[in-house]
């Protein structure tokens, strides 16, 4: 006979707690800001192609909802800052 899951078992609770845990550390796309192409290619003066090679080198990060290419704001900052460089001036 199979075993039998109740949710006042230990092991449920246990894994309830677990799952909870995981899904409260998960990222959303609630709690990310996404930009679009245009708007990368115009914060980054780039022509279409050389945001298409950045795409295919892993250069920039994206992630696609059906057809529409879009690249999360957050990470495109964090490459802006590791990539500032201060004026000698």
């Amino acid at each position: 006979m199979d075993d039998v899951l109740l949710r006042t078992s230990p092991e449920y609770k246990e894994f309830h707690l677990l799952e909870t845990s995981i899904a409260a550390h998960r990222p959303t796309i609630v709690t990310e800001s996404y930009l679009t192409g245009e708007e990368v290619m115009e914060l980054f003066s780039l022509c279409p192609r050389t945001l298409q090679n950045y795409r295919d080198r892993r250069v920039l990060p994206y992630t696609t909802i059906g057809s529409k290419i879009l690249y999360p704001r957050s990470e495109i900052e964090k490459i802006l800052d590791r990539n500032y460089r201060k004026s000698l001036r």
